[in-house]
Order: structure tokens, then C-alpha cells, then sequence
């Protein structure tokens, strides 16, 4: 997956966002009249339009509805940045992807899909997502509401979404606001494919997001890792990635190499589909905090998980296999929403040592 995304972190689309969004969705909501809650639900729509691992969240979101609902019938509203994870996912039936880069055209074609009974909004925070539920015809509307994002006025129901809360607990919420109440699923998207027979450890080097520096682990460290891993379990290492990733992981790669490391690039060679089954057969999976990190959780794959800015509570990944290693200084952590630190040094990833992850390693690996 790639560190680059047009749509997702293009700042002046984050500042239209903002400085339109908010007076648009204050005055849409003067003339909005709250609706009771329906009887029953067929016909639902979700709103999600980033990224890749609250997607993988929104799976078992979407596990919940069917198993509420098994007849009813799930719209996913998306972005391009996150359109091939939903792709992936199973007990959907219809897929909207909406273009942030022609904003009028696409809210006209979302007016057109017709009436829900049900509109689900999983955004926290970007106020194209009210829109989106603005323009579409349903009986009742349920989203987010953040005394610092000014995007709740349209909902006819708001619900609190809480930085002191899992990202998957807060969607459960969002179900929760519809009376749908949920039995505690998380995301599973093993596959019985495979699509590599080899033995090998993944390193998942590269955090997507606005705030990636603040989650990156030196490479030098991760070249000190990688030796570790082989001295003691004699296993290549594969390096994953987008295709904006490629060219430094496979500077990564060739210093392996050199110094007698089996290793192989995989940056960019994989679709989303295919990475899950690289990941699930895999022996251990190291990653920072990003979409991989996530989408191995949801792989039941042997994970550890290194958090810098970001909290675990908040973002950890969804799984009994998994070890999250962190340095913990008071800092830490900065980031709940992925954009509002204004940290430059983050010690949070510089105190993390190769010992540290390769204790967790030896824990996972072992257990």
C-alpha cells in the first residue's frame, strides 16, 4: 500500500473540507427535522471514504448488519483511496465510489441511488461524509459527533465518538445509535488461497497517512532486525509496500542482501486481495502502525506491532496473536483522528529498540 494518496492527504482538499464543510453542514442542519428510528431496516448504506485500515474495521461492521439483518442489503460509500479494500469484502452488495476530486458530480450521483432506510456515517471527522449523507434519501441517519468538527448537524442521530475508545468500539456505536446492537465481531478476512510457498517474515516498513513520520521505525533498525530474525529462525524476509514504496524498499532490500540476509521486495507486487494470503501463511509479521498492520490482524497472522504516536487502545491491532511494542514516553500518544500532532522529533520511535521488537518477536514466535 502506498505512503501517497492523491485524495487522502491532498492539503488543499482537507482545507475545503473544513472551511466549506462546516458552514455548509451548520446551515443544511437549520433546516433539518430529526426523524424517529424505523421499525425495521433492509436497504442500508455505510459511509467510508479513508483508509485502508479503518476499512478492514468496517468489515466487521459489516458482519454485524448481516447477522442483525441477514436479508438486508449494504451500500458501501467510498473514496478511491480505500475502493480496492472494499473490494475485498464480503456481504456487499453494492459499491459507490465517490471522486473527492469532482466533488459535484459525484454528490449528484450519490442523490440518484435511490431511497435507504438506513444511512450509517463511520467518518469522525471529514465533513464531505455529512454531505455524502446529506444528498442521500433515507428514513434515518446515524453519524458521528465531535465538539471539534462541526459536522453532526444533519444526523438524526448523533453519536459521541471518543478518543478513550478502540476505532472498532466507536463503530460499534454508530450501530448502536440504528439500535442494532452488536455481538462483538471483529474483522476476519483469512483466505483459503495462496499465493506464495516459501517460508518467510514480513516487514511492513512504511506508515500511510498525513502523519507518517511520526509512525516510521529507522530503516537501520530494521536492517538490525531482519539479522536478528535470521541468525535465530533462518527465515527470508519480504518487504511490502505500495508501488510508492518500491524504490526504497528495495534499497532495503539489497542491504540485506549484502550482508547475507535472504530478502525480497514485494513493494507494489501484490493487489490488497493477494496480500492477505501473504500475510496470513506468513511466519510473523512486523509492521508499524498502518493498514497492514491491521489487514494482519484480520489474517490471524503472528504480529508485532510497532506503535510510536498513535495508542494502541485506539488503534491496536484486533488480534489474540499479536504483541505491540512501544517506548511509552509521556508524549506518547499524539495522534487519535491521524493529523493533529505537530511533533518533529517523535522519540516515541526513536526510543524503540531492536531488542525490544525482537523480545516481542520471540513471544509471539514462541508462544
Amino acid at each position: 500500500m502506498s505512503r501517497q494518496y492523491a485524495e487522502r492527504n491532498n492539503p488543499l482538499l482537507k482545507k475545503l473540507d473544513k472551511w466549506l464543510g462546516c458552514p455548509i453542514l451548520y446551515f443544511l442542519g437549520i433546516f433539518h427535522k430529526k426523524r424517529k428510528q424505523p421499525n425495521s431496516y433492509k436497504n442500508i448504506a455505510l459511509i467510508k471514504t479513508a483508509a485502508v485500515g479503518d476499512t478492514i474495521v468496517l468489515s466487521a461492521m459489516v458482519a454485524e448488519i448481516k447477522k442483525a439483518i441477514p436479508k438486508a442489503n449494504i451500500t458501501v460509500i467510498c473514496s478511491k483511496n480505500n475502493a480496492a479494500m472494499v473490494k475485498t469484502l464480503s456481504g456487499i452488495d453494492k459499491i459507490e465510489i465517490f471522486v473527492m476530486k469532482s466533488p459535484y458530480k459525484s454528490l449528484q450521483r450519490i442523490k440518484s441511488l435511490g431511497n435507504y432506510d438506513l444511512v450509517l456515517d463511520f467518518g469522525p471527522w471529514p465533513r464531505i461524509n455529512g454531505l455524502i449523507a446529506w444528498q442521500l434519501t433515507a428514513d434515518f441517519k446515524v453519524g458521528f459527533y465531535r465538539p471539534d468538527t462541526h459536522r453532526h448537524y444533519i444526523y438524526d442521530c448523533k453519536v459521541e465518538h471518543s478518543d478513550e475508545l478502540h476505532e472498532i468500539e466507536n463503530y460499534r456505536n454508530i450501530l448502536r445509535g440504528a439500535a442494532i446492537e452488536p455481538v462483538g465481531l471483529l474483522p476476519d478476512l483469512r483466505t483459503n488461497q495462496r499465493v506464495r510457498n516459501d517460508k518467510y517474515v514480513v516487514f511492513h516498513l512504511f506508515p500511510g497517512g498525513a502523519m507518517d513520520m511520526q509512525r516510521r521505525w529507522l530503516n537501520e533498525r530494521w536492517v538490525e532486525l531482519a539479522g536478528a530474525i535470521y541468525r535465530k529462525y533462518g527465515t527470508k524476509i519480504l518487504l511490502s509496500g505500495g508501488s510508492a514504496d518500491s524504490e526504497e524498499a528495495s534499497q532495503v532490500c539489497a542491504t540485506l542482501t549484502a550482508y547475507g540476509i535472504p530478502a525480497e521486495s514485494i513493494a507494489g507486487k501484490y493487489s490488497l486481495a493477494d496480500m492477505a494470503s501473504v500475510l496470513q501463511y506468513a511466519k510473523l509479521v512486523v509492521s508499524v502502525n498502518t493498514g497492514i498492520m491491521h489487514y494482519a490482524a484480520a489474517v490471524g497472522a503472528p504480529l508485532v506491532a510497532i506503535h510510536g504516536a498513535t495508542s494502541e487502545v485506539r488503534w491496536g491491532p484486533l488480534s489474540n496473536n499479536s504483541v505491540v511494542v512501544k517506548s511509552s514516553p509521556a508524549c506518547q500518544p499524539c495522534i487519535s483522528l491521524g493529523f493533529e500532532s505537530n511533533c518533529t522529533k517523535p522519540i516515541c520511535m526513536e526510543n524503540v529498540t531492536v531488542n525490544m521488537v525482537m523480545s516481542a518477536v520471540e513471544k509471539v514466535l514462541e508462544a
